[in-house]
């Protein structure tokens, strides 16, 4: 019996428990004390997912057969949702469903700090774990009615089984249940947010390297196997039901069709039937997104570069949640502009309500990707261990710029920015701190 490492780990632990603890606080305090009149957007998508979810509870599972049940949105979300409804009664669901989150997401620092521990330093991984705790960003996305709040914590699992499943320095503790359990994390995730199922692949595929065992390619093997049953089955329903072939959601077409034209984003659902409708009399059909879109694209190309390097610039310079804060309604990007236009002045701007927690989150995000930025130059020779952290990065920055981006949707790959914030900041630490002789 080791006295010292089970004291360490101990205190560890309370540690830890502490962290989770200040994150659900943190967390709680935002829905409960700061926003107890959370109210949702009638225009957004947090009206649609409570529909969903409440149309589910009163209509049944055949509901979930309709276009509006899991063809335009994947539905782990709306059963997130429905259980609530289910369970609590209609004044209470809201708030029940905003706790739930918060308490999802105060976990998700757990997994953060083991992940980090396991590809780098158990120093790193408190900073992380911490940062992840406090971040505004975060704490405000707990709150929202949106997929974000449910997904980021998902995704930030499965990366994190998936660390588990296949550690680099001793294949021997890599097992087949261990791999079906990443990949099962990895499936519930994509049915949240289909974006990411390719990504899932690819992670799949990441089990090869450096050289796959034979449990490796068995677990590979029973997990495509498996999902590709569940994916195909369920398209063939969908078919029946509504006539076309559809992998979990069939929004791609849209968004590719959004981000190829003028400035790349939504505008409003008035303004997208008009638009829809005008398409499917110019082309008929069920291709006529892609095909105005690459019409679009081959008409001039430059401009379409250019759109791409604009939303890609615009997303991550702006952080999300900024709009929460204030009685403006306006990210503080909005005010300065309107500051630098003469229609405001600087007191004026720092005078506004919320601009202090405004500037917060935006100290919290630049410190994150600059500070992230430079962890993954420290870090590229050791390319594959971090490669679970960059390939999402990256994943998610091409895939998001070729369809519509908006801040909200690179918020799940801010806490892998934050992470290799924190490895930057724990190897500045070291270069500056001599140890004592």
């Amino acid at each position: 019996m080791n006295l010292k490492n089970d004291s360490q780990d101990f205190r560890s632990l309370k540690v830890l428990s502490a962290i989770f603890v200040a994150a659900l606080l943190t967390r709680l305090f935002w829905i409960i004390v700061l926003t107890p009149n959370y109210q949702l957007d009638g225009g957004g998508d947090g009206p649609l997912y409570m529909l969903l979810a409440k149309t589910l509870v009163e209509k049944g599972w055949q509901y979930l057969d309709t276009f509006f049940g899991t063809v335009a949105v994947a539905p782990v979300y709306t059963f997130y949702l429905a259980f609530f409804h289910y369970f609590f009664p209609p004044e209470s669901v809201l708030t029940a469903a905003r706790v739930g989150q918060a308490f999802v997401d105060a976990l998700s620092s757990i997994a953060i700090f083991d992940l980090v521990q396991r590809i780098f330093t158990r120093r790193t991984a408190w900073i992380a774990a911490i940062v992840y705790a406090l971040d505004p960003r975060f704490v405000v996305q707990s709150g929202d009615i949106l997929t974000e709040a449910l997904f980021t914590s998902l995704f930030l699992i499965s990366i994190w089984l998936f660390v588990i499943a296949h550690p680099l320095p001793d294949p021997r503790q890599r097992s087949i249940f261990k791999y079906l359990i990443a990949a099962a994390s990895w499936f519930i995730a994509a049915f949240t947010r289909a974006i990411v199922l390719p990504l899932a692949a690819l992670f799949g595929l990441m089990t090869l390297l450096p050289r796959p065992s034979k449990r490796q390619l068995i677990a590979l093997g029973i997990a495509a196997a498996v999902g590709l049953t569940v994916l195909v089955v369920r398209s063939i329903q969908l078919y029946n039901s509504y006539g076309r072939y559809v992998i979990i959601t069939s929004g791609f077409e849209g968004h590719f069709w959004m981000g190829s034209r003028s400035d790349g984003q939504w505008h409003g659902i008035p303004e997208f039937e008009k638009e829809r409708q005008d398409l499917q009399r110019r082309y008929g059909g069920r291709d006529a997104y892609i095909e105005d879109a690459l019409n679009t694209i081959a008409a001039d190309p430059l401009a379409y570069a250019r759109l791409l390097f604009v939303k890609l610039t615009c997303a991550y310079l702006q952080p999300q949640g900024t709009v929460s804060f204030g009685n403006e309604g306006e990210s503080l990007k909005d005010l300065a502009l309107q500051v630098l236009n003469k229609k405001m002045s600087l007191n004026d701007l720092i005078q506004s309500s919320g601009f202090f927690p405004k500037l917060i989150i935006y100290i919290f995000h630049y410190i994150g990707l600059i500070g992230g930025l430079i962890g993954i130059t420290l870090t590229r020779r050791d390319w594959l261990k971090v490669l679970p952290l960059t390939l999402p990065i990256a994943y998610f920055t091409i895939v998001y710029t070729l369809l519509t981006i908006i801040p909200r949707y690179l918020l799940p790959i801010m806490p892998l920015y934050m992470i290799f914030a924190a490895y930057t900041l724990e190897r500045l630490h070291a270069s500056l701190v001599t140890p004592h002789s």
